[in-house]
């Protein structure tokens, strides 16, 4: 018996019939912790859409204060409202992104945890089939441990990405600054935008 152990260990053969059930209640326990994923994740895109809007604002608030400092011949007040409003920009922009990644993650979670409970359904129908039949068929243990890992890691990663993604929406606007030239340039632009009026 103990040949044979090792001999079935190092062939990688599948182990006996015991597992399966216990394979069964992992799975349903795995994707119901799958789908409160996707509800965490699909609340987390709420977030994102509402710290879009309001970095929106804030660009529009910005420009609208950039406006009447150059009605106000305040170029130092123009200048400064221009450059918060491009800082304001580069926010909306990474927010914009954040949210395009978001939900493509979250889009690619949704099909992988479905993808998931199909095989899970697919491997009891043929379970129940098997057992109609008293047939010896291997169970299709190995393709459902790969796709419960494989939603595992996609979960995980998803994690880490909005984790990071956190860090640099606090960390990453603040430390840059518009381009001189740039505020110089959108400046004039106003000067002249608002001359013609």
């Amino acid at each position: 018996m103990l040949v044979r152990a090792s001999l079935n260990d190092m062939l990688h053969l599948p182990k006996p019939r015991t597992v399966e059930p216990r394979l069964g209640r992992d799975v349903d326990r795995e994707i119901e912790m799958l789908r409160l994923r996707i509800n965490e994740a699909v609340a987390y895109e709420e977030q994102l859409k509402t710290r879009l809007r309001q970095v929106s604002e804030e660009v529009r608030r910005w420009d609208a204060q950039a406006d009447e400092a150059v009605k106000r011949d305040d170029d130092a007040g123009a200048r400064y409202a221009i450059e918060q409003m491009k800082r304001a920009e580069q926010r909306r922009t990474i927010a914009e992104n954040d949210l395009k990644t978001h939900q493509l993650v979250t889009q690619e979670l949704i099909a992988r945890v479905n993808m998931l409970e199909a095989a899970v359904a697919d491997a009891r129908r043929n379970q129940a089939a098997r057992q109609e039949a008293a047939a010896e068929v291997p169970p299709p243990l190995r393709r459902l441990d790969d796709v419960l890992r494989d939603a595992r890691e996609r979960v995980a990663a998803m994690g880490d990405l909005l984790a990071a993604k956190d860090e640099v929406n606090q960390a990453a606007p603040e430390g840059q600054v518009p381009d001189r030239q740039d505020i110089e340039d959108d400046l004039a632009q106003r000067r002249q935008r608002l001359s013609k009026r």
